[in-house]
Parts: C-alpha cells; structure tokens; sequence
C-alpha cells in the first residue's frame, strides 16, 4: 500500500513533470505527498542576492498545495531543507519514511547527456524505499504497460506486491520478461514456475498478464529494446537483476536501464 509520496522539487521541468505523476499516484491510493525542496549547500554558500527569495518560494510552494488539494483532492506538505541535494533528499526519506520517492531524472543543474542527474542516482542508491524515476518530455499520468524484467533469484516476484499500486485502469498489462542469460533449461523451468504464481496471485485482478522469455546475455540492451517494441510505459527492475539481492547495490545491467529509458524505471531494492 502507498500511504505516503515524497517529490523533490526545484522547479525543473523534470521534476514538476515528477509531481504530476505522484499526485495521480496518490490521488489513485488515497496517499499524501511530501514536497520537498532543497537549497543547495554549495549554491546557498555563494548566493548573494534577494534576501526574501525563499520567502517568495515559501509562497509559491503553499499555493501549489492548496491548488493540488483543491483539483485533486490530494493533501501535501511542504518540506523545505538546505544541504547537499542527494544527501538531503536520501535524509529525509530516512527520517519522514516515505513509501515511494518519485523524482526527476534531471535537476535544476541543467545536466542532461545520456545519463540521469548525479542526485538522482544518489537517491536511486542510497533510499531505502522504492524510487521512480520521471524522464523529461512527456507527462505520465498512470502506467497501463508495464515492464517487469526478472531472473531467478530469491524474492524476484514479492516485489508485484509494490508495483501492482501503481497500476492504472482494468485495461492494463503486465508483461513478465524472464532472463536466463546461460539457457540453462533448469533456469527456465524455475522462471516458468514464478510465473506460474504470479498468474495466480494475479487471477482476482482485471490486468491483461503475458510471459516471455529470453536469452539474450546483454541483459540491459534486451530490457531496454523489449520496451520499444512494447511500447511499456514502465520498466521495474531491482538489484537482482544484476544476479544479487543486497541493499545499496545498482548493479551495471540495473544502472544502464536507468540511463538510458525512454520511459519511467522504478527501482526497488527490495
């Protein structure tokens, strides 16, 4: 259950398009949103001009929860703290225990290449809850494709548990992409059977369910390119992708389908 969503801020479009999709998330579980904004440490340290800025975000953070309760019906808190960035948002994560993170894949920093923002993969490594990453561009409001790329590692399938509050509308699908890189045919056995459980912890639910398989070695360039030709709307993966359940762990597999998605990744660690 998603009771709880905590959404850094800073006015990039990233992350405004990232406020936009936990406010439809919570809006659908009945959850609140924490609003966070940080004054960067470094940025802080130099700034020498209007003493009543953060007075001026202060208010314009406060009408943007009233707007947000009033056309969604969503409560929030505005959460305003001064630090490093990544630290600060992993920090608060810690101390407020948020059931989701969703953030921006870029900052206001301007940072954009073929890589997500350093403060993002700060966050995607060190927060002990569940992280969504928001891609620029296009606005996502609800996942209706999602992508649940898996191999047979212990407690791959307890995370559906998580994902399934994020799904949108009875018209919704989950495609269930197994990875055995060494085509042992034990491995796929074992990953039909997970599969197998997944149908029946599914049953009572109205969401479209597929199984595919693959061998492909290159497990990152395989999840990425079953995306497009899928057209997921989301991608979920975990440090077991990378073969390894352990805390504070992005593995290179896990760190390439964050770089490099067209869509949102939600991560989980576990």
């Amino acid at each position: 259950m998603i009771q709880k969503i905590l959404v850094p801020v800073d006015f990039s479009e990233s992350s405004l398009n990232a406020l936009e999709t936990a406010i439809d998330i919570a809006a659908r579980n009945k959850a609140t949103i924490q609003i966070l904004h940080v004054s960067d440490a470094i940025i802080h340290a130099d700034n020498t001009g209007n003493p009543n800025a953060l007075e001026n975000e202060k208010q314009i953070f406060d009408a943007m929860a009233g707007s947000i309760l009033q056309k969604h019906g969503v409560s929030s808190e505005i959460l305003f703290m001064e630090g490093f960035v990544g630290p600060t948002i992993v920090k608060t994560a810690f101390l407020n225990k948020p059931d989701l993170i969703v953030m921006g894949a870029h900052g206001a920093s301007g940072f954009r290449e073929l890589f997500i923002g350093s403060n993002t993969y700060y966050v995607v490594k060190f927060s002990a809850c569940p992280v969504l990453i928001i891609p620029e561009g296009d606005k996502w409001l609800g996942f209706q494709r999602m992508l649940y790329p898996a191999r047979t590692t212990y407690g791959a399938l307890q995370r559906y548990e998580f994902v399934r509050n994020l799904v949108k509308g009875e018209s919704s699908s989950l495609e269930f992409l197994g990875l055995s890189v060494n085509r042992d045919t034990e491995e796929e056995n074992a990953m039909r059977s997970m599969a197998d459980k997944l149908k029946v912890r599914k049953s009572e639910q109205k969401i479209q369910f597929a199984v595919t398989f693959s061998n492909e070695k290159n497990v990152a360039k395989e999840v990425l390119d079953y995306a497009d030709r899928t057209n997921a709307d989301l991608i979920v993966i975990s440090p077991a992708l990378d073969v390894v359940n352990k805390q504070f762990f992005v593995g290179p597999f896990s760190q390439r389908i964050i770089n490099h998605a067209k869509v949102p990744v939600l991560h989980i660690h576990k």
